[in-house]
This record gives C-alpha cells, sequence and structure tokens, in this order.
C-alpha cells in the first residue's frame, strides 16, 4: 500500500520529537504515515494515543489513529489529555503511544511525540529516523485486519499514583493562583483542586487551541502580567504557570517575581537527598549553576545532559538518576517513569513551603538561598544552517577570550564574571543564548554581544 505525503514533513522531524508549522510541515497524510510506519517499525499490536487542544490536532489525531489501525494495532484512546498523562498511560499500561501536541510551541505548530513501552522516548538515533524514512517512500506492508479503537479514561489511575504518600492535611491554608494559560493542566489541577485542602484560583482554564489569552510558554515574563495579577487579587502565598500539553511549570513567589527553574529544581534537589544521599541529579548546560553546586553541596552527583527531554530522560535511565531539571520548567522524576511531571513537581514544593510557612516563611524567603546568580532569559535566532552558525560563533568566542570553552550541546562558556550556553535549538531551526552573572547587567551585555553576532551571520547566509 502506498500513501503520498504533502507536507515538507523533513522540517518536522527534530532530534527529539516531530514538531512543525501545520499544514506546510505536518499535515493530515504525514500523521497518517508516521502512524503506519511507528506501528509497522516497532511491529505493535496495540499502542495508547491522547491529544491536545490545538485547533489543528482533531484532524491530525484521526489520521495518525487511522495509520496505526490500518497498520493493524488496535488504539487505546485516552482522550484529550497533557503530555505526562501519556507518559503515565505507557507506563501503567506498559504501551508504547503517542501524543499529538506542540507543547509550549505558538499557535500555528502541531506535532507528535512517540513513546516505547515504560514511556521511553524515540529520538533521531533511537527509532525517529527509520520513521522519517517510511514516511517519505510512504510505502507499508499489507496487513491482515485492521486494528480497533477502545477510548478508556486513567484519570482515577492518575490521581491515586501521584496523590500516593502526599500528607493532605500538611497543606492546608496555602493559596496558590495558577494559569491554566488555555492548555491541557486544567483537568489535573482541578482534580488537585477538589482532593486537596489546597486553593487553586485559576486563570484561563478552559482549553482553547488559539490561545486566546497568551502565548504557550509560562516562563516568558511578557507570559506571566496575567498571574502576576491573579497573586495579588487571591493573596496567594505563590503563582504557577503551565504550558499548552502541561509538561512546563513555572513559579512565581507572593510578590508576582519569577523565579528560576533551577531554583525550583534545587530547593527539590536538596530535599530528595536527604532521603538519598549520593544520589545522581541530571541538568543541562542552560540550567543555573546554582542547581549543580547544591547538588554537590548536599552530596549529589550532578550529571549534565544535553538540552532535550528526551536527552534528560536517557541519561537518567542510564546513570539511575532520582531526579532531573531543566531552565525551561520541565522536572523529570525516576518515580513518574522516568518522564516529566509538573503534578509531582508542585506536590514536592507544597510539601517544603507547608513546612516554612508554619514557621513564619514566606515563599520569597524560602528561595532566597537559591537565587544567587541571574540569568537571562533565552534567546532564539533563526538559522537556515546549524552547524554553519556554530562554526562561525566558535571563532567568535575565542576571539573573546573566555577562561574556558566547553564543547557540549553547543558551547558553555565561561568568562569568569559570565558564563553560559550558545547552542543549537533540539526543536527549532535556530540558535539559543543564555547567559548568567551574579550581576544581570554583565549577562545581558555579553549576551547582546552574541546576540548582535548572530544576526549578522544569519542575515549573510540568507
Amino acid at each position: 500500500m502506498e500513501n503520498k505525503i504533502g507536507a515538507n514533513y523533513i522540517r518536522a522531524f527534530k532530534d527529539a520529537d516531530i514538531r512543525g508549522i501545520y499544514p506546510t510541515e505536518i499535515d493530515e497524510s504525514a500523521a497518517y504515515n508516521i502512524g503506519r510506519s511507528f506501528v509497522e517499525k516497532g511491529k505493535y499490536k496495540k499502542i495508547v494515543v491522547g491529544y491536545d487542544m490545538r485547533l489543528s490536532t482533531p484532524t491530525l489525531k484521526a489520521a495518525f489513529i487511522d495509520g496505526a489501525r490500518d497498520g493493524g494495532a488496535t488504539v487505546v484512546d485516552i482522550g484529550m489529555v497533557r503530555s505526562p498523562m501519556l507518559y503515565f498511560a505507557s507506563g501503567h499500561l506498559n504501551l508504547p503511544g503517542a501524543v499529538i501536541t506542540a507543547s509550549h510551541s505558538p499557535k500555528e505548530y502541531n506535532g507528535i511525540k512517540l513513546v516505547y513501552a515504560k514511556a521511553i522516548p524515540l529520538t533521531a538515533e533511537t527509532g525517529l529516523d527509520a520513521i522519517k524514512k517510511q514516511v517519505e517512500k510512504g510505502q507499508f506492508k499489507e496487513v491482515k485486519s485492521r486494528g480497533k479503537h477502545k477510548k478508556i479514561s486513567l484519570r482515577r489511575q492518575y490521581r491515586a499514583y501521584v496523590l500516593k504518600g502526599v500528607d493532605r492535611k500538611k497543606l492546608k491554608g496555602i493559596t496558590v493562583a495558577t494559569d491554566i494559560g488555555n492548555g491541557m493542566a486544567g483537568v489535573s489541577m482541578a482534580a488537585l483542586d477538589s482532593k486537596l485542602p489546597t486553593k487553586f484560583p485559576m486563570i484561563f482554564a478552559k482549553p482553547d487551541g488559539s490561545f486566546p489569552n497568551r502565548d504557550s510558554d509560562p516562563c516568558l515574563r511578557k507570559n506571566q502580567k496575567a498571574l502576576v495579577s491573579e497573586i495579588k487579587k487571591s493573596r496567594a502565598d505563590f503563582g504557577i504557570g503551565f504550558d499548552g500539553d502541561g509538561d512546563r511549570i513555572a513559579f512565581l513567589d507572593e510578590n508576582g517575581k519569577y523565579i528560576n527553574c533551577a531554583s525550583i529544581g534545587a530547593l527539590i534537589a536538596e530535599r530528595l537527598l536527604e532521603k538519598e544521599l549520593g544520589a545522581g541529579i541530571v541538568h543541562t548546560n542552560l540550567t543555573s549553576r546554582v542547581f549543580e553546586e547544591v547538588v554537590v553541596e548536599n552530596g549529589g552527583k550532578p550529571q549534565r545532559a544535553r538540552v532535550g527531554h528526551t536527552f534528560l530522560k536517557k541519561m537518567m535511565r542510564e546513570k539511575g538518576s532520582v531526579f532531573g531539571a531543566e531552565h525551561s520548567g520541565h522536572f523529570f522524576w525516576r518515580d513518574f517513569y522516568i518522564t516529566d511531571s509538573t503534578v509531582l513537581t508542585l506536590l514536592a514544593v507544597l510539601d517544603i513551603f507547608a513546612e516554612k510557612k508554619k514557621e513564619g516563611v514566606s515563599f520569597s524567603q524560602m528561595m532566597k538561598p537559591y537565587q544567587r546568580y541571574q540569568q537571562t532569559e533565552d534567546v532564539v535566532i533563526k538559522v537556515e544552517n546549524k552547524k554553519l552558525a556554530l562554526e562561525l560563533i566558535e571563532k567568535k568566542l575565542h576571539k573573546m577570550k573566555p577562561k574556558s570553552i566547553k564543547k557540549f550541546d553547543g558551547f558553555y562558556v565561561d568568562f569568569g564574571d559570565v558564563w553560559g550556553s550558545i547552542k543549537p535549538s533540539v526543536t527549532e531551526y535556530a540558535i539559543k543564548l543564555m547567559f548568567e552573572s551574579k550581576e544581570k547587567s554583565k549577562a545581558v551585555a555579553v549576551q547582546k554581544d552574541l546576540l548582535k553576532f548572530v544576526k549578522k551571520i544569519s542575515h549573510s547566509n540568507k
């Protein structure tokens, strides 16, 4: 059987997932072929599928499911869910699966995250490239019978899993302003709101793929204005915001100040190391230096991975790490099938804060010891040729005479009073820059200098 694709699908296949602009880079014909190839390559008889609320999701989801069923696999459909719910389903049911989503990307994007059984993600090296090649050919084996389509809900099992061992009484009297961002996190937060004594006043709770109130990334200050207002309005102890598929979480203190994700990760790592001294904890080039320092100070083993959820998860599996954190609001848990869990992250922070609040300590006071440095927001510059751009950037860096340059996931450069990362984007044809210092002005100055250079080479290579 043959099925020709119409989209410029090659641009949608990244190192860590499939993601592109709809319908020019990913469309229904590509989704069908991906579903068909996924089950044929894996010889799967059953897979689990979930999907988000993006405007193009209904037809992409239907096409992917048709492809999987035409390949002979029964599809277990868990409905409109967050990506972490799909990971839970894959782990809980021991099935390979897919979630139709573009995560935090803008509304014109959509994509597909694929996992093996036990929520092990596919990457370019572990299966995505093979699928890409077959998608291009559009040729598939004939199967004896079409797979079935079954709809189930795992919400009750999921709640029981994440709330196991939680001291609910301890969390009474806490208010957390919550910005759902019109994404998929609303269902999980509504469940917590009904099961915990904590109050979660919510804004933008209705799923809406047009993102009418803000862009999807909750870690950017421009997307936090409404949450800051809600924190003040509800007199919240702190605030949280989510991205489109609910696998990123951002924290703001009681004054509406954004707390770097590395600081939140350091807070959690310190508590985990009290229970498991010497445990491995994963970070990346973009994670603030404070995270690595706190891990070492508390007897842990910091482990550096490439930026991207699939790469952190891979290292955690290889090293047996207990926890991992990215600057982008991803937090990874060994005890959640070695995947992202914003809910476990929130519950961990709530547990620690409940003890501090009892002592009269505010959220900002609790976080102060972990805010040693100031980090710039990451800036993304579009480039046509990432390899060439990085070669030119390396020459520029050497001329700036830093104390050290480490070639890992791009470059990690240390100027002494300023340090940071220049790396190729995993999900876009772009270069990402982020710098850090005790004084933010110094980090901003270095970032601006390199930003100007990258823009110049990007323009000259068009």
